[in-house]
């Protein structure tokens, strides 16, 4: 007879939970019930591996107690049958922060966990006290928490005849923070133990909470080997995946069965699993939390092949091991088979992946990618799994940016130790991410071991926009995919098969174009269907690709795998430059010979061409005046647009709408005419159905490919408006053919060779047709990942009028009031992006006492950035009638006066309690606010004592890009500050390092203290905290803005005493720990709407961009959006300076007030700036 179990963890129980919590987790209880009664699934055993709790205390045990007997009430089970381990969340971090942070060495842990000594453990008695009491309570009579071992006794149950033997493992012993990989210990003294009490047994099983890779090393293949020797079957949580996998070693072997979270939000799945055991093998019946239509847990459908959706697991004791294995419904396809399959598949993707096609070159479209070039853009890795916390309590920052090849990133990816198979590439429209992946392809085909990989790869490559679902509306399975892919391109190939190669062998998984698929909700499943896949193929690798916009964490679209994540960085000059020439060189190299001319001579011509183009179009770039085009070269697809234009016409548009416009002329039109050959349609009428057809792709398909008949029926209403057309199949023909503008994807649709084109034209049809009409649908899609570029192309397409219509229907809708970040930023690349921009909807809404504050402050920055100076009449209106809503309104409302030429308010500064001036504007820094600190006395973090802090004001933004400029730009001038410069080098005052930093920069002032992104599209932003510097330009410019003023030190950078007091000090008087963040306390941890932090933004936001996250006194950005160099080093390592606030980049444990970071003065990084003081008295 076989026995039946539910495997459930990671509940996160809060005992102020969210309601979504108590909805999921009540579905779960109800369906338990269901699956029992209904459907005849009812389990003999219930186990729960860890995270009962989400901070450990007891108010969350008094939860745990109500909703424990309801789910045993629906299994129909009592309490003698629930087993349950800790998880990390039930520790109180707080009871334990005294406690030993691990163990160093063999020697110490034995020491540790010796069982003569028969002494209650520290960290069981403190840091488990609440779950101890509860768990004591809760089992009282059947089993009790103990405290003087890891490993709870083994319990007996027979159940059906089979003898179940039961061992309980604690791992959360050491764990005390989100730095626990690696630090933990189960001590194998206590396993030896309990091994003992495990012989005689049918079914061996242990429960534990972390995967035992978060094992310290000086233990971790020790307790392997020992499990391998000892137990069937480690059931564990933490990871919130349902996963399963076979682990096989010389000691033995056992089955891994992880079950995913019970409770992590909607915006993940919340997964479990019931299994059964039959004596020989257990079968796996995955579980998930569906919310639509009926709330409710049911069979999980992406995690195992149809028709079952479940998997058998073979327990092989014969041998000593233990094997994972697929048994298919129908009889195993012979090795014979399998190899022809292989062949077949892989055939089909080097001849679909093996080539990149270049816009602008008929007969050349399709060129080999060739694995010995450099043919790709660099990529930054997000280094996000990388934060630690030194000995000496030092945060380190997020891993200093690197650029590394593709080769590079995933060898770090994948076979660096910490066994990843999944690697996120983000990157913007045009950055080559397609191209990349079958770079990746062929690599993994041909020369896996450039790649990292030692023993044959079988690639398996799928766009997500072509994923298809089953008759239950859920997506089939990946196998299913594959197959229904392959069938696109003419090669019938069994489902069956795709699944026996994932589940046996190293798999590469390339999934393509998250961003592809339009609709958000349907994202976020995707992300769970590629996380199911994850978790069910166990040895396969994944590549996902996305836009950045396409891969939102606030809008609940994000992976819940593990994964590293790698930025497609844009081209160098020296990569533009290469990539100009091979393109070039390909281009003239495949124009008719002439005559007159050996084929040796002609190619020495045609090469010579090729370096002078390449030459000129550099030299354009390079003007000083054309800064915009230089970042827009930076992108691939833009570079190639700029040389298809270069090469036959000497023409550069100034604008991104212009390259579009003129590139499309050109493959459309003026390519054929310079060969004398007559196109098919002149520009303008192919226009006249290429746009009404995009925007048919855009608001009714929603995606990006048509079926041939689509397009045809389509595209023929549009092409009957003109006199004397081709048929819609002949004008695809031509675009498929001649033009290049569109693929011909498995003979049956067509997609638009770039997405980007498909957008333009789109945007392009939105300008030209009844453009007021389309403005609701504008509003209502703003800030839709699907919408944003067309919307930009647009905005960029329209006349003044529309823009100022468009502003107007914006500021009166709803979404207006409450704009999310991501919706800020987009608004503001539109209105600099913006063809023609009028003020008059802007200036009325401001003055409209209605106005809320919100809208007020959204206005305001509108008016920075359209920078008209017929703006400032509205704005004296606003600031005389004294309409701003807050405080900080008013102060914006001066801000932007002074930034468009106006006059700041002359009035006398108000006075603090002190008598000084609550604030002062700079006038060398075009007026920037610096608002008082009142001195006072604190628990400084460091030290934990008592420390002074003097009057200081302190800037309100971090310096930005823009004021940064003015001192490099004044610098060529004022001798004075090269004269303190060289005293400074002398006397060490910065150090003994500067003296050779300052030489080395050739006393070259201003290239010497150039951000290194000064001119990065994403990070150049003139009102962008400025980055890219080093400690010694951060003192540089307190020296200049000093000097200006008639002394040395008048400015500086802040102290981390000082800092620490401005960003969280309480003001009330008592000497305590400042706040945990700077914020008020009532608003509680951080989130995206507080601080951009985490990779939200994927850059820096401009300065001020978060309201609801300043401070108290007005401070902003004091958390997250850029590291802060500080005034003093590290009083450990002298070397270092320090800095303070968290960045753009770094998780949430960096923006605590007491988080902190060291480098090295010389360095510069993407995620460095700074803030300016000035002590007082003034």
């Amino acid at each position: 007879m076989a026995v039946t179990w539910l495997h459930v963890s990671d509940f996160h129980l809060n005992d102020k939970g969210p309601y979504n919590q108590e909805v999921i987790l009540r579905s779960l209880v109800e369906s338990v019930r269901r699956f029992r009664e209904v459907e005849n699934r009812a389990p003999d055993l219930l186990f729960a591996t860890g995270d009962i709790a989400s901070k450990g205390n007891a108010k969350e045990y008094e939860r745990a107690t109500a909703f424990f007997d309801d789910l045993l009430d629906a299994a129909g089970l009592n309490r003698d049958r629930l087993f349950i381990v800790p998880g990390n969340h039930d520790v109180d971090r707080i009871s334990g922060k005294h406690q030993l942070r691990t163990l160093a060495d063999s020697d110490e842990a034995d020491d540790y966990f010796d069982p003569a000594k028969s002494l209650p453990l520290s960290h069981l008695v403190y840091k488990f006290q609440a779950f101890s009491e509860w768990y004591n309570d809760y089992f009282k009579t059947i089993r009790s928490f103990p405290t003087n071992t890891t490993c709870s006794p083994v319990e007996m149950v027979t159940i059906n005849g089979n003898r179940i033997a039961l061992l309980p493992l604690n791992s959360a012993l050491f764990c005390i923070d989100n730095h626990d990989h690696e630090k933990l210990f189960i001590g194998r003294r206590c396993l030896d133990a309990a091994r003992k009490q495990l012989d005689a047994a049918d079914l061996k099983v242990a429960l534990i909470h972390h995967p035992l890779d978060w094992l310290s090393s000086v233990e971790r293949s020790n307790i392997k080997a020992a499990l391998g020797e000892s137990v069937d079957l480690l059931l564990q949580g933490h990871y919130h995946e349902t996963e399963t996998e076979s682990i096989v070693s010389a000691n033995g072997g056992y089955l891994k069965l992880a079950a995913g979270a019970a409770y992590q939000t909607r915006k993940w799945p919340n997964s479990a699993m019931y299994a059964t055991f039959d004596g020989s093998g257990v079968t796996i019946f995955p579980i998930r939390y569906e919310d639509k239509p009926d709330e409710k847990w049911t069979l999980d459908t992406c995690l195992y092949p149809s028709p079952s959706y479940t998997k058998r697991l073979d327990i092989q004791r014969d041998t000593g091991s233990c094997s994972l294995r697929f048994v298919p419904s129908s009889s195993p396809h012979p090795d014979k088979s399998q190899q022809v399959f292989a062949e077949r598949y892989q055939a089909m993707l080097r001849q679909e992946l093996g080539y990149i096609r270049m816009l602008g070159m008929p007969g050349i479209e399709s060129v080999k990618v060739n694995l010995n070039d450099d043919t790709f853009v660099p990529l930054r890795l997000s280094g996000r799994h990388k934060q630690a916390e030194q000995s000496s309590g030092i945060v380190l920052p997020a891993e200093r940016e690197q650029t590394l090849l593709p080769d590079a990133i995933m060898k770090r990816a994948f076979h660096d130790g910490r066994k990843l198979r999944m690697l996120l590439i983000i990157g913007d429209p045009g950055a080559g991410k397609t191209t990349l992946l079958k770079y990746y392809a062929l690599s993994a085909l041909e020369d896996r071991q450039r790649l990292g990989f030692t023993e044959p790869v079988q690639v398996f490559y799928l766009p997500l926009r072509d994923l298809v679902r089953n008759d239950e509306g859920r997506y089939h399975t990946l196998p299913a995919n594959l197959a229904h892919w392959s069938a696109k391109h003419h090669q019938t190939l069994d489902a069956a098969l795709f699944d026996d190669c994932l589940n046996n062998g190293v798999s590469l998984v390339l999934l393509d174009g998250l961003d592809e698929i339009s609709d958000t909700t349907e994202r976020i499943e995707v992300c769970r269907w590629i996380d199911a896949a994850w978790s069910g193929f166990s040895k396969a690798f994944f590549v996902v690709t996305s836009r950045f916009t396409g891969y939102n964490k606030e809008e609940g679209v994000e992976l819940g795998a593990d994964y590293e994540r790698a930025d497609v960085q844009d081209f160098t000059p020296e990569q533009q430059h290469r990539f100009l020439l091979n393109w070039f060189t390909a281009a003239f190299l495949k124009e008719p010979r002439e005559e007159g001319y050996e084929a040796a001579e002609w190619e020495k011509k045609q090469r010579a061409e090729a370096e002078e183009r390449t030459r000129a179009i550099a030299d354009h770039l390079n003007d000083d005046n054309h800064k915009g085009l230089r970042q827009l070269a930076a992108i691939p697809m833009m570079l190639q647009i700029m040389a298809i234009l270069w090469k036959d016409r000497d023409y550069m548009p100034e604008s991104r709408v212009k390259l579009y416009e003129a590139s499309l002329d050109y493959l459309l039109e003026f390519r054929d005419k310079r060969r004398n050959i007559k196109p098919l349609l002149s520009a303008a009428k192919a226009r006249q159905v290429l746009a009404p057809v995009s925007l048919w792709m855009q608001e009714e398909l929603k995606k990006d490919e048509a079926s041939k008949s689509g397009m045809h029926e389509a595209m023929q209403e549009w092409l009957d408006t003109l006199d004397h057309p081709p048929t819609a199949e002949t004008f695809c023909d031509y675009l498929v053919k001649r033009a290049g503008i569109f693929i011909e994807t498995g003979g049956s649709e067509y997609l638009f060779r770039h997405k980007s084109f498909r957008e333009y034209l789109a945007g392009c049809q939105l300008s030209a047709d009844r453009p007021y009409e389309r403005l609701n649908r504008l509003v209502a899609h703003f800030g839709e990942d699907w919408w944003e570029e067309p919307l930009r192309f647009f905005i960029g397409s329209v006349d003044a009028n529309v823009f100022d219509a468009f502003m107007a229907k914006l500021l009166d809708s709803p979404l207006s009031d409450s704009l999310t970040k991501k919706q800020q930023l987009l608004l503001l690349t539109v209105i600099h992006e913006a063809r023609g921009k009028k003020i008059d909807a802007l200036c009325k809404r401001l003055l409209d006492p209605a106005t809320t504050g919100g809208r007020q402050r959204v206005i305001l920055d509108c008016l920075k950035v359209v920078d008209k100076p017929a703006g400032l009449d509205t704005l004296y209106r606003f600031r005389t009638e004294k309409l701003a809503g807050t405080r900080d309104i008013a102060s914006r409302t001066e801000e932007v006066i002074f930034a468009l030429g106006g006059e700041p308010l002359s009035f006398e500064a108000e006075k603090s309690e002190r008598g000084m001036p609550a604030s002062l504007r700079n006038g060398h820094e075009l007026n920037a606010e610096y608002i008082l600190i009142p001195g006072g006395r604190y628990l400084y973090s460091r030290i934990n004592k008592a420390v002074d802090v003097g009057d200081l004001y302190m800037a309100k933004y971090p310096v930005t890009n823009r004021l940064y400029r003015r001192f490099l730009a004044a610098l060529p001038e004022n001798d004075a500050v090269g004269e303190a410069l060289v005293r400074t080098a002398g006397r060490e005052a910065w150090g003994k390092r500067f003296d050779d930093y300052f030489r080395k920069g050739n006393r070259a002032l201003a290239t010497l203290f150039r951000s290194k992104n000064d001119e990065d599209r994403k990070f150049g932003g003139d009102e962008q905290p400025v980055v890219g510097i080093t400690w010694y330009a951060a003192r540089a410019y307190c020296l200049w803005l000093s000097l200006l003023e008639g002394e040395e030190s008048r400015y500086r950078l802040p102290t981390e005493i000082e800092w620490e007091w401005a960003a969280g000090g309480r003001r009330d008087g008592t000497i305590a720990k400042v706040r945990d963040y700077p914020w008020p306390e009532e608003k509680g941890d951080p989130d995206p709407k507080l601080a951009n932090y985490d990779n939200h933004v994927g850059a820096m936001t401009p300065v001020g961009s978060y309201p609801e996250g300043s401070t108290p006194e007005g401070f902003y950005d004091m958390a997250g959006n850029v590291w802060e160099w500080m005034d003093n080093g590290d009083h450990v390592n002298k070397s270092v300076a320090s800095l303070r606030g968290g960045s753009w980049f770094d998780a949430d444990v960096n923006l605590r007030c007491s988080a902190r970071s060291v480098d090295f003065p010389g360095v510069w990084n993407v995620s460095f700036g700074f803030r300016v003081v000035r002590p007082s008295p003034i």
